[in-house]
């Protein structure tokens, strides 16, 4: 499998499911737990572990969407800013 870029706190099920590391069970496991803001998070889920964690971000697994969690706006900012001189 070719490295896809995915965040898993938005991944569906099924795109979750795709990475070998992952599939349908540990899917089913990050989605009923997220939003994850650290691996150590993913780490202590039942069913995972460090050489997992690394392999599932090897695949190209990544942690987003936590500005939207948050509600952070990151980058907004700035162009406010630059815009207001």
């Amino acid at each position: 499998m070719a490295a896809k870029h995915v965040d898993i706190n938005t991944a569906s099920l099924e795109e979750l499911a795709e990475f070998p590391a992952i599939g349908e069970e540990r899917a089913q496991t990050l989605v009923e737990e997220r939003p994850f803001y650290d691996w150590g998070e993913v780490d202590d889920l039942p069913g995972f572990s460090p050489s997992v964690v690394d392999e599932i971000q090897q695949e190209g697994a990544y942690l987003g969407g936590q500005a939207e969690e948050t509600g952070e706006d990151l980058g907004e900012d700035l162009d406010e800013e630059e815009n207001a001189w």
